[in-house]
């Protein structure tokens, strides 16, 4: 945020596009702006511009002979070979004009034809199409082999005419990255400060953006690297990144080698100079080495750690206190627990020593515990597990117990259990697939599945060719409960189990973010959760209008069509409401009518009727509807807070083009009703992936890899408002980079993974900067299900006892065969205490 008294002083630049940010290069010192905003596609893509790709085809033809013929073709099929057919239907006879004249007079041609060179509704019409820097590169360069692409295009639309347009599109691009490197090689300019975010992209020194910062003199592999572009252009670098060095603190040194690329000779350059800074990373490098080996020294110590070792104690929970006692057994000779200690000082002692030089680099910002400002002595999380899902009250204790099988269901899984046990030589896909629904049981059944998923054709054959594993798969699927769409009960636990608390929370006004690693559950849990939410409306609404069940549906419709009458004296005071709350916010007024309008179509659907509606009066009025303004959820906030914290967010965070993505996102969605709409409008093609729309509710939506991802975006816009959807149910693609927590603090990791930074990756999406938690001084739910005596307890085991070992070595790659996860799985936690200890100490 900048202050608004700079606001005279300071301009900001935003650029999407290479040719963007040239662009602002060449702004004179009145118009030059301060900042700049570039995204990363901006520096890695290039100068994919169709002027500029014009330019160079005008190039190409300087001081050509006999290229008459050539250029008559070319004012035909421009268009088409620059993909700007958009110029053909203004003004086709301009591609003359322009050709046969210099790129620096192409902006007032283009005025004088009634051209917008960005194509866009608001263009910067001062600045030239062809910046200078690519100006002053194509003087140096004649094309020749993109003058000879353009030569074999035929004169007429022959049957290859295609092909050779295809082909001078390739060569056209591959010029085009040359003369994007050669600008910022030959660009004269110094820049104070770069901030990059995402700095974690910069981890494989081979990418186009880390090879953009290399410095000549940096080594790597004992060989010279050539000059980055970008090395030498700014005096300070500043890298953030809120992604974790998932395979070990090199991928992290490699990231600050990318600090070799400042300016080390100008006149601001650090003291010591770029021969101290390269033997101090070094020297780095090798104490986070000497650390790493200490560190898994002493994991592998602790492994051999065993219950029996604490029969003097009263428990195995390895406290603080257990920890603190652990001098009583040094004594004896040649014990675990010296070997342990030992190995743990070592630890500590290289740890230190590796931190006090990474201090100099490396801050790292971690949430408090705690919830912010007034709410300081509130938990900021509270972590849910097994079996505490189905608990009503937020007094879970300390029990960690699973999901019990019982029932139909405990036969597969007892099979199931059985074949694992069997087979050492492989993960059990199919094992992971059941513990997490049956849907995605019978997808990782087939051989294609596990295959992509193990990567191993060799094991899966022999896992099938296998008889007494045949029988066992045969087996299990025949034990299988039936599965019937509409079924009122979940034979599956852990799925009944998420369902149950997507269903409490969403009936307290919650929304609820569900993480799904498998397809095939999530979208087994969005028909689930839909016909859960189909029934309660349906007992709901039949309890509090005190009418009969067949009697229900038609009776909440007929209320929602009340909102539908805007001169109505009921509509007309909702709607003296809802104006003065938008006309606060002057950036939103211009919108007025459809921010209503979207109030209005969410308040009168029978989701929210029967939550938040008094149905039980016996008269609705003015003063009814007001009521329902004021419910509270179960975070304690209504819906006119919430409505004002919306419109707060969209006039103080939102620029003008996301303040609109968020507007249109809302009334693009259908909100649907539950009698008389048709559902299949609802819904677009890549959201239904196959299922049928009648049984769905729109509250409950589902993001996936085959989402495309313009409807991702939408829905992701959307659960981050007060309305629609309530539920969202996610697979990976939704994991990191995005936003979700405005209006959720409940997430349930309904699969777990085996990487805890996967998982903490996932609750981010909910735990923010500006959070509901922060709002409404409440904790963020994080909740890990997981079926005891099952695979899903294994993975359990292994994830939480990573997660304590991750903080001391760092991004350890570990085997999750079923040998491996078995006996991780068995081992001692490490207390929390001594993780503590032994991580790096980063913070400010």
């Amino acid at each position: 945020c900048i202050d608004k008294s700079y606001k005279q002083d300071i301009r900001l630049g935003f650029a999407n596009r290479a040719v963007e940010f040239l662009k602002f290069l060449d702004d004179p010192l009145e118009r030059r702006k301060s900042i700049i905003f570039l995204t990363h596609g901006a520096m890695s893509r290039g100068l994919a511009d169709g002027w500029v790709k014009l330019a160079l085809i005008q190039r190409s033809l300087y001081r050509r002979k006999n290229t008459e013929e050539l250029k008559r073709s070319l004012y035909r099929f421009l268009g088409s070979l620059l993909q700007m057919g958009w110029v053909d239907r203004k003004s086709p006879e301009v591609w003359k004009i322009l050709l046969n004249n210099h790129p620096m007079k192409w902006l007032k041609i283009l005025h004088q034809y009634n051209i917008d060179p960005e194509h866009d509704d608001n263009p910067d019409t001062d600045d030239d199409p062809i910046p200078e820097a690519v100006i002053n590169v194509l003087k140096k360069s004649n094309f020749n082999t993109l003058y000879i692409a353009i030569q074999d295009i035929p004169r007429r639309k022959t049957k290859h005419f295609d092909k050779h347009i295809i082909q001078a599109r390739r060569i056209l691009n591959e010029e085009l990255r040359n003369v994007w490197s050669d600008c910022l090689k030959h660009l004269k300019i110094k820049l104070p400060l770069l901030i990059l975010d995402e700095a974690h992209h910069l981890k494989n020194e081979k990418t186009i953006l880390a090879s953009l910062f290399q410095n000549e003199e940096a080594k790597a592999d004992g060989e010279e690297l050539d000059k980055g572009v970008l090395a030498g252009v700014f005096e300070r670098m500043l890298f953030l990144t809120a992604t974790p060095f998932q395979l070990g603190h090199h991928e992290l040194c490699s990231v600050l080698d990318r600090f070799t690329g400042i300016d080390w000779f100008g006149r601001n350059a650090p003291q010591k100079g770029f021969v101290f800074y390269t033997k101090e990373l070094q020297a780095l490098r090798e104490k986070l080495d000497i650390a790493q080996e200490s560190a898994v020294r002493l994991d592998k110590l602790w492994a051999n750690l065993k219950p029996e070792d604490f029969v003097a104690e009263d428990s195995t929970d390895l406290s603080v206190s257990w920890w603190e006692n652990f001098n009583n057994r040094l004594e004896q000779e040649n014990h675990i627990f010296s070997q342990i200690y030992n190995a743990y000082s070592h630890v500590r002692k290289k740890m230190g020593e590796a931190n006090q030089l990474l201090r100099k680099y490396v801050i790292r910002h971690s949430k408090a515990k705690e919830l912010p400002g007034e709410f300081f002595k509130i938990k900021r999380r509270n972590r849910v597990v097994g079996r505490n899902i189905l608990n009503t009250s937020e007094n879970f204790g300390s029990d960690e117990s699973g999901l019990a099988v019982m029932g139909d269901s405990l036969l597969p899984f007892l099979l199931a259990a059985r074949m694992t046990v069997k087979d050492f030589q492989s993960r059990p896909i199919f094992a992971e697939g059941l513990s997490s629904s049956f849907e995605a049981y019978l997808y990782t059944r087939s051989i294609k599945e596990i295959n992509s998923a193990l990567d191993n054709d060799d094991v899966i054959s022999e896992i099938y060719q296998n008889d007494e594993n045949e029988w066992y798969l045969q087996y299990i699927n025949k034990a299988l409960p039936k599965l019937k769409k509409g079924d009122d009960k979940i034979s599956h636990p852990k799925v009944a189990a998420t369902v149950k608390k997507v269903m409490d929370l969403w009936l307290n006004g919650e929304k609820v973010l569900v993480f799904c690693h498998y397809i095939a559950t999530g979208k087994a849990m969005r028909q689930y959760i839909s016909h859960s939410m189909n029934q309660i409306i349906i007992k709901e609404g039949t309890k509090r209008l005190n009418c009969k069940n067949h009697e229900v549906l038609d009776r909440l419709d007929n209320l929602g069509e009340r909102f539908a009458k805007r001169d109505s004296e009921f509509m007309q005071t909702f709607q003296k409401e809802v104006f003065t709350i938008i006309n606060r916010f002057p950036t939103i007024k211009k919108r007025k009518e459809d921010l209503f309008d979207l109030i209005r179509r969410y308040i009168r659907t029978p989701s929210f009727l029967v939550r938040f509606f008094p149905l039980d009066e016996t008269r609705f009025s003015e003063r009814t509807l007001l009521k329902a303004l004021e419910r509270k959820d179960g975070s304690g906030l209504t819906l006119r807070q919430l409505i004002i914290e919306f419109f707060e967010f969209l006039q103080k965070k939102c620029g003008e083009e996301e303040r609109e993505q968020y507007i249109s996102s809302l009334l693009d969605l259908q909100t649907g009703s539950i009698r008389g709409t048709d559902m299949t409008k609802a819904y677009t093609e890549d959201e239904l992936q196959g299922d049928d729309a009648e049984l769905l509710v729109p509250n409950v939506r589902l993001v996936n890899g085959t989402t495309r991802q313009n409807t991702r975006q939408k829905l992701m816009l959307t659960f981050n408002t007060p309305f629609y959807p309530d539920v969202l149910v996610a697979s990976s693609v939704l994991a990191e980079g995005v936003d979700l927590h405005l209006n959720c603090r409940h997430i349930i990791h309904h699969d777990l993974c085996w990487n805890p930074s996967t998982l903490e990756q996932r609750t981010g999406r909910v735990d923010r900067i500006g959070a509901k938690a922060e709002k409404c001084g409440q904790p963020i739910f994080v909740y890990m299900p997981y079926i005891s005596e099952t695979q899903d307890e294994k993975m359990y085991r292994v994830v939480m006892d990573r997660e304590r070992w991750f903080k001391v070595v760092m991004g350890e790659n570990y085997k999750v065969d079923t040998k491996a996860t078995d006996k991780i799985s068995e081992r001692i936690p490490l207390p929390e205490y001594l993780a503590e200890q032994l991580a790096f100490k980063l913070e400010v």
